[in-house]
C-alpha cells in the first residue's frame, strides 16, 4: 500500500512539474502564435500588389523607398545622398528617405538573394518588409508588457498590438513599405530599453562620487544599459531623423522622474547617471550622421547631436542643482520650482538672442503636438485630426481599440495613482506615463502617429492585468501553480476576452487589412508612367536625342542647385504624385511628396492665363529645357472629388479658396454634383483636363441648389417649388442673368460648359491618355461617361497659322483628335478675329501630319493623340450673311519649333468645308461630365468609354452638350 502511495505521490510531482514548466514556457508559443497571425494577416492580400510587369505599392511614399532601398542594394550599404531625379530643378537631398530602413529592406534582399538579387527577389522582399517589420514588433512590447504585467501582461500588451485596426495595421500591410512601421519597431525597443535603464539605475543607485573614485565595478551596469538605451535610441533616430523630437519628451521624463525622486529623499543621480551616458551615446551615434548644419528635423543634421548633448547637460545641472539645494535650508519643493524658472530663463535667452532658432522649436512643436494643423496640412489625410477623420477623438480611438482603450483608460490611472503615493516611485511607470501623454498629443495632432500610441495603450492594458492579478490574489501562482482556482481561470478569460473579444467578434482587424491593403492610386497611374517612360525622351535628351547625362541610380554630391545639362526637363504634376514619376517613369517631377515646389505646382494648376502658367513652368529653368509635361488627373480635374480643393491651400499667386473654384451638391439619391464656378473652369488643370486645351463656349442653362450646409460644408439640392436642379434658357446671355439674380445659381458649372466664354491654350497639347478610367454620373443623361483618371500633356512652341477671310469676322480653327491608347475622340476649337483687312493669326498645339520624324530617336515624344483628318477654319461674314471656309494641315516639326515658317490658309466664300464646325453651335461634351463622388469617384481599370466621348457627328455632339 505505501509502496503504491509513493508512485501516486511520484506522479503527481512529476505533473505538478509539467505544469510548472508549461507556466514557466507558455509565453514563448503564444508569443509565437500571435506573431505569425499578424504576419499572415499582413501578407494574406500580397497578390493585390503583383503585376506582370512587377509590383505596386500603397500610398506615395513606399515608391520612394522602392528607390533608395534600390539604390542601397547596389551601393550597400550606403544610401542615395542626394537625387537630382526629383524636386526639378534644383534636385533634392534624401533626409528622412533613405535611412537604416532602406538599408535593412537591401540587407534583407541581399541575404534572399546570395549576394546578387534578381529584381524580383528585390521587388518581394520589399513588398513583404512592412508586415515583417509588423510582426516583430511584438518582441518589444511583449518586454514593455512584461516589465509592467508580468509574463502575461506582455502577452495581454502585444494581443492588444496585434487585434488593434488602427494606424499601426495599416502602415503594417504588404505593401505599404514606409517608414512608419519600423518607427513604431525602434520606438519600443528604445522604450523598453529605458525602461530597463532606469530601473537599473533606481536599484543599483550609482552617484557621482562612484564616478569621481572611479569605481567602475558599481556603476557597470547602470552605464552598460545607458549605452544600450542610447543605441536603441540612435537606431530609432537612424530609421527617421524627425524622431529627434522624442529626446524632448526624454527631457520631460528625467524632469519628472529626477523630481520626484529629490522629492522622496532620494539621489537624482541614480537615474541621471545612466541617462547622462544614454544621451551621450545618441550624440556620438547621431553626430556621425551629420550632413547638414542647418537646424532642420527631416534630416541627418545638427539638430540631432546638439538636442541629445542638451538633454546630457541638463541632467548633469539637475543632479548638481540638488546636492547644492542639499546644503540649504529652502525645501525639497522647491527644487523642481527652480529647476523649471532655470529652464524658463534659457529659454527667453534664446528667444531674444536668436528668435529664428526658438521659432523653429515652437513651430516643430506645434506641428508634432501642438493640437493645431495649417491649411496646407489638412489636406494630407495621414497629418489630418481625428476630428477630421472621425466623430472626435473617442470614435476614433474606440474604432481603434475598442473596449481596449477604455480598460487602457483605466490602466493609466492606476498608474498614475501608484507613481503619485509609492514611496519611491517606479521611472519606468513615470516614463510610460509622459510616452503615453506625449503620444496622445501627437496622435489627436496627427492621426497617423496612432502608430506610436498603440504601444502606450498595449502597455496601459498590461499594466492593468498586473493590479487585476493584485486584487484576486493571482501572484500567489507565479510562485505554485496549482493553487489556480477557477474563478482566476474565469478572470483571465475575461481579461481576455474584454481586450480582444470585441474586435474578434466584429471581425475588424481582418476587414481592416483587406482594406488597406490596397495599391490604390498606383494602379491608376502605372499605365501612363510606363507610357511616358516608354514614350519620351530621357531627361537630358529633349530636343536632340542621343544619350542620358544622368545616370537614375548614379552618386551625386550634395548641393543647393544642381546643374541640370541642356535637354534636361520636369514634368508638373501634383505634388501627392511626384515619387510616381520618378520611379515609374523615370522623369524627373517638379513637385514631390516633401512638398518640395507645391506652391509652385499649385499656382500653375490654378493658373487662369496660359501665359502665367507658361512662366512658372519656365521659371529658373538655368539651361535646362525647362518643364515639359503636365499630368493630371481625375481628382483635380473635377470638382467635388477629394484633391480639388487642395492646390488652393497651398498657392502663392492667385488669392483663391475653394470656394471659389466650386460647389459641392449634396445629392442624397446618389453621387454629390461638383459644380464648377467660373474661375474654376479657367484653371489650366480644368482648361486641361476636360477639354484638353479646347476652346469652350458659355452654357445655356444654370445650375441650381438650395442652400450651403455648413455642417457637412457642401450645397444642397433645391427643395420643391424652388426649380429644377438645371434649368435651361435660350440663351447663353439669358441664363447669366437668371443666375446673378440668384446667390444660389451658377451659370453653367456642369457638362464641362462655363459661364463666359474659355479661351484654347495655344501651348499644351494631350500626348496620352490612361486606359485606367473612373466612372460618375452623367447628369440629366442615360449611361454613364468614363474619363481616362490621368491625362499627360506636352508643353510645346505650338505652330503659327496666318490667313485670310472675311473682314471683322470671327474664324474658327478645329480638328478632330483621337487617343489611340483609349479609341476616343476630342475637338480641338480656337477662335481668332481678322482685321479690317481680313487677315488672321493664331497658334495651335496640335498637329496633323508628320509624327514619324520627331519621336524619342530625335528628343521628342511619341505622341498618342494624333488627328484624323485637317484643321478646318470656317468664318461667317455677318454683312454679307455667307460662310467661308478653308482647309490646313499643321506639321509635328511646325508644333515642335523645329520647322519655321507660318501655316498658311485662305478662306473662301461659298460652303464650309465638310465636317467642320458650326460656327454658331455650341461645344461639345468632349468625354468630359460634371459629376462625381466626393472620394473621386470609383475607380476600375482598363475600362472603355459607354458614351465615346466626342464620338459620333458634330450635329450629335453639339446637340448632347447643349442639353443639360
Amino acid at each position: 500500500m505505501s509502496q503504491r502511495w509513493d508512485q501516486v505521490e511520484e506522479r503527481l510531482d512529476e505533473y505538478e512539474s509539467q505544469l510548472d514548466t508549461v507556466y514557466r514556457l507558455y509565453h514563448i508559443p503564444v508569443l509565437a502564435v500571435l506573431m505569425a497571425f499578424m504576419l499572415w494577416i499582413r501578407v494574406r492580400n500580397y497578390e493585390r500588389y503583383l503585376t506582370d510587369d512587377g509590383i505596386l505599392l500603397g500610398g506615395n511614399d513606399a515608391w520612394y523607398h522602392y528607390r533608395t532601398t534600390n539604390y542601397a542594394i547596389r551601393n550597400f550599404p550606403f544610401n542615395l545622398p542626394f537625387d537630382p531625379w526629383t524636386g526639378f530643378d534644383v534636385g533634392q537631398r534624401t533626409g528622412q528617405f533613405g535611412t537604416l530602413f532602406d538599408q535593412l529592406i537591401a540587407f534583407a534582399a541581399l541575404v534572399v538573394g546570395l549576394g546578387s538579387p534578381s529584381q524580383s527577389t528585390i521587388d518581394m522582399t520589399f513588398l513583404v518588409a512592412p508586415a515583417v517589420f509588423g510582426a516583430l514588433c511584438a518582441i518589444p512590447v511583449f518586454y514593455v508588457g512584461k516589465r509592467l504585467g508580468g509574463r502575461f501582461g506582455g502577452i495581454v500588451a502585444v494581443l492588444v498590438l496585434a487585434m488593434t485596426p488602427g494606424a499601426f495595421l495599416s502602415r503594417s500591410v504588404v505593401g505599404f513599405t514606409d517608414h512608419h512601421v519600423a518607427e513604431t519597431l525602434f520606438q519600443a525597443f528604445s522604450l523598453a530599453a529605458v525602461m530597463v535603464m532606469a530601473t537599473v539605475g533606481q536599484r543599483e543607485k550609482p552617484i557621482y562620487e562612484l564616478v569621481e573614485a572611479r569605481d567602475f565595478d558599481a556603476l557597470r551596469r547602470p552605464a552598460i544599459w545607458g549605452a544600450l538605451a542610447g543605441v536603441a535610441i540612435s537606431l530609432h533616430i537612424w530609421v527617421w531623423p524627425p524622431a529627434v523630437f522624442f529626446l524632448g519628451l526624454f527631457a520631460l521624463f528625467l524632469f519628472a522622474v529626477l523630481s520626484l525622486d529629490y522629492l522622496r529623499g532620494h539621489s537624482p543621480d541614480h537615474v541621471a547617471i545612466p541617462s547622462i551616458v544614454a544621451m551621450l551615446v545618441v550624440t556620438l551615434l547621431t553626430g556621425v550622421k551629420v550632413v547638414t548644419f542647418e537646424l532642420t528635423a527631416t534630416d541627418f543634421s545638427i539638430l540631432q547631436p546638439l538636442l541629445a548633448l542638451l538633454v546630457a547637460g541638463g541632467a548633469l545641472f539637475m543632479a548638481a542643482v540638488a546636492r547644492l539645494w542639499d546644503d540649504t535650508d529652502f525645501p525639497r519643493f522647491g527644487y523642481p520650482l527652480a529647476v523649471l524658472a532655470v529652464g524658463a530663463v534659457a529659454a527667453g535667452l534664446v528667444a531674444v538672442i536668436s528668435p529664428e532658432t526658438f521659432d523653429f522649436f515652437v513651430t516643430q512643436l506645434t506641428r508634432v503636438a501642438g493640437l493645431t494643423a495649417t491649411d496646407s496640412a489638412r489636406t494630407v489625410g495621414e497629418i489630418s485630426s481625428p476630428w477630421a477623420v472621425a466623430d472626435g477623438p473617442i470614435d476614433f480611438f474606440a474604432n481603434s481599440y475598442m473596449l481596449a482603450f477604455y480598460t487602457a483608460i483605466v490602466g493609466f490611472g492606476l498608474m498614475l495613482f501608484r507613481v503619485l503615493t509609492d514611496e519611491r516611485p517606479r521611472a519606468e511607470q513615470v516614463l510610460v506615463l509622459i510616452f503615453a501623454g506625449f503620444t496622445l498629443l501627437m496622435t489627436l495632432t496627427q492621426v497617423r502617429f496612432d502608430y506610436y500610441f498603440v504601444i502606450a495603450v498595449a502597455a496601459a492594458n498590461a499594466f492593468l492585468v498586473r493590479e487585476v492579478y493584485r486584487f484576486v490574489d493571482l501572484d500567489d501562482v507565479r510562485r505554485d501553480v496549482t493553487n489556480i482556482k477557477p474563478y482566476q481561470v474565469l478572470i483571465v478569460v475575461a481579461i481576455l476576452f474584454v481586450v480582444a473579444g470585441p474586435l474578434v467578434v466584429t471581425g475588424s482587424t481582418m476587414q481592416a487589412a483587406d482594406q488597406s491593403a490596397n495599391p490604390g492610386e498606383s494602379q491608376l497611374w502605372d499605365g501612363s508612367l510606363e507610357w511616358m517612360e516608354e514614350n519620351t525622351p530621357a531627361p537630358g535628351t529633349y530636343g536632340s536625342g542621343g544619350d542620358s547625362d544622368l545616370d537614375y541610380y548614379g552618386t551625386y554630391e550634395i548641393t543647393e542647385d544642381f546643374d541640370y545639362s541642356d535637354g534636361a526637363y520636369g514634368v508638373m504634376s501634383w505634388w501627392d504624385y511626384g515619387h510616381f514619376i520618378t520611379t515609374g517613369a523615370e522623369r524627373i517631377p517638379v513637385a514631390n511628396p516633401f512638398q518640395q515646389n507645391a506652391d509652385e505646382a499649385a499656382d500653375f494648376l490654378l493658373a487662369d492665363e496660359e501665359q502665367e502658367a507658361l512662366e512658372i513652368l519656365e521659371e529658373d529653368s538655368g539651361e535646362a529645357s525647362g518643364t515639359r509635361y503636365v499630368m493630371v488627373d481625375y481628382q483635380l480635374g473635377y470638382a467635388a472629388t477629394r484633391k480639388y480643393n487642395a492646390p488652393s491651400a497651398f498657392e502663392t499667386r492667385h488669392g483663391v479658396s475653394g470656394g471659389d473654384l466650386g460647389v459641392t451638391v449634396f445629392n442624397q439619391g446618389g453621387q454629390n454634383i461638383g459644380v464648377h464656378t467660373q474661375r474654376g473652369f479657367e484653371s489650366m488643370r480644368v482648361r486641361l483636363y476636360q477639354h484638353h486645351g479646347s476652346a469652350q463656349e458659355p452654357a445655356e442653362f444654370v445650375t441650381r441648389f438650395g442652400g450651403y450646409n455648413q455642417t457637412r460644408g457642401v450645397a444642397v439640392p433645391p427643395e420643391e417649388g424652388m426649380g429644377a436642379l438645371i434649368e435651361r434658357y435660350n440663351s447663353s446671355e439669358e441664363a447669366r442673368q437668371a443666375a446673378e439674380q440668384d446667390p444660389n445659381a451658377i451659370h453653367g458649372g456642369i457638362l464641362g460648359q462655363p459661364g463666359e466664354r474659355i479661351e484654347a491654350l495655344q501651348h499644351f497639347r494631350l500626348v496620352h491618355a490612361s486606359a485606367a478610367t473612373t466612372s460618375h454620373a452623367r447628369i440629366s443623361l442615360p449611361g454613364n461617361q468614363r474619363e481616362s483618371w490621368v491625362k499627360t500633356f506636352e508643353r510645346v512652341d505650338g505652330a503659327t497659322v496666318q490667313g485670310t477671310g472675311p473682314a471683322n469676322s470671327e474664324v474658327e480653327a478645329s480638328v478632330v483628335m483621337e487617343v489611340n491608347s483609349t479609341g476616343e475622340t476630342f475637338v480641338y476649337r480656337q477662335f481668332a478675329q481678322t482685321d479690317e483687312n481680313g487677315n488672321f493669326e493664331m497658334t495651335v498645339p496640335y498637329s496633323t501630319t508628320g509624327y514619324d520624324e520627331y519621336g524619342t530617336e530625335a528628343g521628342y515624344t511619341n505622341v498618342d493623340v494624333r488627328a484624323n483628318g485637317s484643321y478646318q477654319f470656317t468664318a461667317i461674314d455677318q454683312a454679307e450673311a455667307t460662310a467661308w471656309g478653308g482647309t490646313a494641315d499643321v506639321t509635328e516639326g511646325q508644333v515642335l519649333g523645329e520647322e519655321e515658317g507660318p501655316v498658311q490658309v485662305e478662306l473662301e466664300e461659298g460652303e464650309a468645308p465638310e465636317g467642320s464646325q458650326n460656327p454658331g453651335a455650341g461645344n461639345e461634351t468632349e468625354g468630359s461630365t460634371d459629376g462625381g463622388s466626393a472620394d473621386g469617384g470609383n475607380a476600375t481599370q482598363n475600362s472603355t468609354n459607354e458614351t465615346g466621348g466626342a464620338n459620333g457627328s458634330d450635329d450629335q455632339q453639339r446637340q448632347a452638350a447643349r442639353r443639360p
